[in-house]
């Protein structure tokens, strides 16, 4: 999917027949997806069993004593034999399969149920280069039976799931549903004029999974109806959907295709890990990845595509962020390819070397090559390229380090990122699990003259018998069209973290905070005054497993913003706002 550039006819035009084709881009992307993807597949892992050897025929053997040899007769009067001990079970090493999500961060889809067990230990693994996009492993979506993207053995539901057998394949259909009702005092996130609302939430969907000798993979789909009490809202009933696909296939034992795809459509402010978007506005977000992994003699190569769609619907008769009537200025779309393709190799056992090289199109509505927005709303359109390099070594079995370095080069204000940092990982099955980046970061632009900065991705988690605890810091330059709605390259700082306590084996207590700090810096966006948008959040939740099938989850937000807003200059959106939300969620899998 992709966008074509607009003249600035269209443009203006675009405001009266916006509305019909981006409902029917909308709905058709969906129900597209939904069909496309039916074969597609959550998380399963399928663990290989060994088939036991069937007994012989009784009839054809003498009764036998355990521990007694075959063919030896028990004498009279003789004990029989203690039975020998079981031979004691092969030590073997935990996989890393999927990725446990940071604390803080957004889920992939708002239909995510959250988990009511304790997350797994999991094995370090230390971040990609800075400015990179390599895919992370085969990914866990956190759907029904899952814990913290781990798929467990089943899928629990309230009836006898939907089983059939597709060219040898298992595949499992379930259906589930949500209800969930929120409350928040500032609808909009405005300075003055706060508005409280209280939203409804009804939301039917289905699970698939697929699990074969080679493919396998899920499809999670959930379409929620939504009804708001607050003025000036919108449609008295919403209709957002969302979902989340992904596919593994195996050629060969070296040679492997995995697929995924998000889609969201929602109005929620958080559509950015770290902050950057404020109010309320209906907007639609797909990324869909395909990557390819072969193992070729001893050298790992790997090959992705990602393309990521992101376009505001105009609020016509709806709210923007001031809180009044109207049509919300932040509409830019945007749609970014990104292609690239590595290669590594060990040398001496102990030592591995990686290469890797990206090229990434964005084309925004309006964007103009090279150009800023002259409101600071978002980026314009650019090419990017960007090369890295690592050296590691493996000291222990969840022990490594090593030094990597980038380069990056946009067209956009001919704007040049190099950074270059330490990185390792460390863990221990005991509980601990610690990986992370460290380096410096430079930017240089026609508008920036070597501006530098510390860049740091840490994440650091302990467990213990009943609880976990996870830290982190992010910290260097974003290109935000990459991963999302386009708001040029912008200078990001955000310390996050979450306790987890487990009460019962069904019920468990969630802490979590996160502080942000955005600047732009320039590229894509407007830097005068300096401005600087700080977010603090923080909350709790309680989730409880009710039955097998049915999960409740109670969630208090508080989120507060300060300073003058950089990046929604469209929408008037400025000062300190803040807001209080309050949750109530069922859960079930039927």
């Amino acid at each position: 999917m992709s966008h074509s550039d607009f003249s600035n006819e269209s443009a203006v035009s675009r405001g009266e027949s916006g509305g019909s084709w981006r409902a029917a881009l909308v709905l058709g992307f969906f129900f597209v997806s939904l069909l496309g993807g039916a074969t597609a597949v959550a998380v399963r892992s399928a663990s290989a069993q060994t088939p036991t050897t069937p007994p012989a025929d009784p009839s054809q053997q003498p009764s036998q004593q355990p521990g007694q040899q075959p063919g030896q007769q028990q004498q009279p009067g003789q004990q029989p034999a203690e039975p020998a001990p079981p031979a004691p079970a092969e030590q073997t090493i935990p996989l890393r399969q999927f990725p446990v999500q940071e604390p803080g961060r957004v889920p992939p889809t708002p239909a995510t149920p959250p988990s009511t067990t304790l997350p797994p230990w999991t094995p370090p693994v230390a971040p990609p280069p800075s400015q990179t996009n390599v895919p992370a492993p085969y990914p866990g979506f956190g759907a029904p039976g899952t814990v913290g993207g781990i798929p467990a053995l089943t899928v629990p539901g309230a009836f006898a799931p939907t089983v059939t057998t597709v060219r040898g394949a298992l595949l499992e259909f379930h259906p589930t549903a949500r209800a969930s009702v929120e409350y928040s005092d500032n609808f909009f996130q405005t300075q003055t004029n706060s508005q409280d609302n209280l939203r409804s939430i009804l939301g039917p969907g289905f699970l698939v999974l697929l699990n074969g000798a080679r493919t396998f993979g899920s499809l999670s789909t959930t379409v929620d109806l939504i009804h708001d009490t607050a003025s000036g809202a919108g449609d008295d009933l919403k209709v957002f959907p969302s979902l989340n696909a992904a596919l593994r296939y195996a050629l060969t034992p070296r040679f492997s295709l995995t697929l995924t795809d998000t889609f969201v459509r929602n109005d929620t402010p958080t559509t950015d890990q770290f902050g950057l978007r404020r109010g309320r506005q209906t907007y639609n977000q797909n990324t869909a990845g395909l990557s390819a992994d072969w193992l070729l003699d001893q050298f790992a190569l790997q090959g992705y595509y990602r393309n990521v769609l992101f376009f505001n619907e105009s609020s016509t008769g709806g709210s923007n962020t001031n809180g009044t009537n109207g049509t919300n200025g932040n509409d830019r779309d945007s749609v970014t390819h990104i292609l690239g393709l590595n290669a590594s190799t060990r040398i001496a056992i102990d030592y591995l070397v990686r290469v890797g090289y990206e090229i990434a199109r964005t084309d925004s509505t309006g964007g103009n090559d090279g150009n800023t927005n002259d409101n600071g709303n978002g980026g314009g359109d650019g090419t990017t390229h960007t090369g890295f390099a690592q050296v590691s070594r493996q000291f222990g079995l969840y022990t490594s380090g090593g030094v990597q370095t980038s380069y990056s080069y946009q067209t956009d204000q001919n704007t040049k990122i190099w950074n270059a940092s330490l990185f390792g990982a460390y863990g221990l099955p005991s509980g601990i699990s610690v990986g992370g980046s460290v380096g410096y970061s430079l930017l240089n632009s026609d508008v920036e003259s070597n501006e530098g900065t510390v860049s740091a991705s840490l994440r650091a988690s302990y467990s213990f018998t009943r609880a976990v605890i996870s830290v982190g810091v992010f910290r260097d330059f974003r290109q935000t069209a990459q991963s999302g709605e386009n708001f040029g390259t912008v200078a990001t700082t955000s310390y996050f973290g979450s306790f987890l306590y487990q009460l019962t084996p069904f019920i468990n207590l969630v802490l979590q905070v996160q502080y942000n700090e955005n600047e732009p810096t320039g590229t894509g966006n407007n830097q005068n005054d300096n401005r600087q948008q700080k977010t603090l959040t923080y909350g709790a939740s309680a989730n409880w497993q009710i039955v097998r099938w049915l999960s409740a989850n109670l969630a208090y937000n508080y989120t507060r913003q300060t300073g003058d807003s950089a990046f929604n200059g469209g929408t008037g959106a400025t000062g300190t706002y803040a807001e209080n939300r309050v949750s109530l969620s069922l859960y079930s899998t039927f």
